[in-house]
């Protein structure tokens, strides 16, 4: 049916964008007219300025309009990906703390308040009785419990046992320090600048550390007088790391997400009977220990193979001990067989003789040349691996392998 009549005000959107809100707005004046008038609400600005500079603005403004709104919504992608994590609020007025009766807790007894324990010092008294009060006061230089506690847990890691061998406890259950005196001094030379690293340093550089680890006598078989340097086997992780790190495949770049290495497939699903684990790839099979993605109560079977803590509970001070299975991982788990992969590699790139190959290696894993005897062994081992039809590489992997399994190449000493 044709149309007969008269139109008038006929507004043409080519933008269909806006809906029920430009239909509303297509009953009023020019834009200018509208804003000079006020007849509109902020929402309805909004939505005009929009329009304007999406449909009718000039082309090099409409350009930079729409890049301005592609860089707006890549942020919020990118905001919206950002890791996020619950904190704690102090409450605006702290509700009423009670000593239970005989722990039940509804049987409240005397109220108590938020302070520290008598013996060491006090809380300063402008201090904050909340967790911020309470950290400033931790490392507070009249405050000498933090620092001869990290000053006795880097002792430790060094020497396998602490100063204060009950490194868990330093109440009055806990072992007297050994060397009460050299605790005292570490303490106050790491309070002079919180330093980690010079901490680790003036240990390491010490003749204390720096002696060898031969037992001179069996007056002292713990090493509790420090009569030798230490001698212990490294820790889960610095054993991966140190096989990662030899074979220059450790990737020491600082920060991000965890990540996934290699494991046996369907120890996930077996234990949880949810989804299996899902190994990484790339760069991300041989970064740091540090940053392996760790599931509670299933810790990773090549860390726990050397006394990973399974992380179910905090644990300042690790078991350590010798197991056939220990040398089978060595031999056989995935990153230590990329590792020795990745040392044959390295060293058939540094020299071309195959003693010089074998002694760089040795030097690579730990620190030393090889002996006579040690570098007949390996030789042999070598032409023994050729002989077997394997690749050069194939035949250096094998003598790289034996050398990452030597009891030293594990062994702080």
């Amino acid at each position: 049916m044709r149309f007969r009549g008269q139109i008038d005000e006929v507004r043409v959107y080519s933008y269909d964008g806006w809906g029920q809100d430009l239909q509303t707005l297509a009953t009023r004046k020019t834009i200018s007219d509208i804003l000079i008038e006020k007849r509109v609400n902020g929402y309805e600005i909004e939505k005009l300025r929009a329009f304007y500079l999406h449909e009718h603005a000039p082309p090099q403004i409409r350009k930079e309009y729409q890049d301005f709104i592609k860089a707006e919504r890549e942020f919020t992608a990118f905001r919206e990906k950002l890791p996020t994590v619950m904190v704690m609020e102090e409450m605006p007025t702290p509700r009423p703390t009670h000593l239970l009766l005989r722990g039940q807790y509804d049987k409240p007894g005397e109220r108590v308040e938020a302070d520290v324990p008598v013996e060491l010092p006090r809380l300063p008294a402008d201090a904050q009785r909340n967790r911020l009060g309470l950290a400033r006061w931790l490392v507070d230089s009249a405050n000498p419990l933090t620092a001869r506690v990290i000053a006795n847990r880097t002792w430790q890691l060094h020497f396998g046992t602490g100063i204060v061998k009950t490194a868990e406890d330093f109440g009055r259950q806990g072992e007297w320090p050994s060397h009460p005196e050299l605790l005292d001094w570490l303490a106050d030379e790491f309070k002079s600048g919180w330093d980690v690293k010079r901490l680790h340093r003036t240990i390491v550089t010490s003749a204390t550390y720096r002696q060898s680890s031969a037992v001179p006598n069996s007056t002292d078989p713990d090493n509790r007088l420090l009569s030798r340097g230490p001698r212990l086997r490294l820790s889960a992780e610095m054993v991966r790391d140190q096989a990662l790190y030899s074979s220059g495949l450790l990737v020491e770049q600082l920060g991000g997400p965890s990540v996934k290495p290699l494991q046996p497939a369907g120890l996930w699903s077996e234990l949880t009977g949810g989804d299996d684990y899902q190994a990484g790839s790339g760069s991300e099979l041989v970064r740091r220990s540090l940053y392996t993605f760790w599931k509670r109560t299933i810790p990773p079977p090549t860390l726990s193979a050397f006394d990973a803590s399974s992380r179910e509970a905090c644990v300042v001070r690790e078991s350590r001990t010798n197991t056939p299975l220990q040398a089978l991982a060595l031999l056989n788990e995935p990153t230590f067989v990329s590792a020795a992969q990745g040392l044959a590699e390295r060293v058939m790139r540094e020299e071309s003789a195959p003693t010089e190959r074998i002694e760089s290696a040795m030097q690579h894993v730990v620190g030393r040349q090889p002996m006579a005897q040690e570098l007949k062994i390996l030789v042999t081992a070598l032409d023994r691996s050729r002989g077997h039809g394997a690749s050069e590489l194939a035949a250096y992997a094998m003598v790289c392998s034996t050398i990452l399994n030597l009891d030293e190449a594990v062994t702080q000493q």
